[in-house]
């Protein structure tokens, strides 16, 4: 899928999973679960979300674009046939658009 050159995904080493306080936020976020009384068992599953290493995962807009990017093109056509449609179907029942009907 996609046809693109992508570099090969690297699984990261399991030890980078132990040292998650080398981490200030995930450091910070564990104080504030300790300061109510509430421990992450799984804190150490996060570091991959903020290690430099791997720029693939990092951030949250990072994450978007690679969501959204692909399918934004076939997306915007897809909505614009659609309307296309609904318009013409309205025009031919009832003689008039939704454009229309308000002017």
């Amino acid at each position: 899928m996609g046809g693109g050159h992508h570099e090969p995904f690297k699984i990261p080493n399991y030890s980078i999973y132990n040292n998650y306080r080398d981490f200030p936020q995930l450091a910070q976020h564990e104080k504030r679960l300790a300061q109510i009384g509430l421990k992450d068992p799984w804190i150490r599953n996060y570091v991959y979300l903020y290690d430099r290493k791997y720029p693939h995962v990092v951030g949250q807009w990072a994450h978007f674009k690679k969501l959204i990017l692909p399918g934004w093109k076939a997306g915007v056509a897809f909505a614009a046939a659609l309307i296309l449609v609904e318009e013409a179907y309205q025009y031919k029942t009832h003689g008039t658009t939704s454009w229309d009907a308000h002017h």
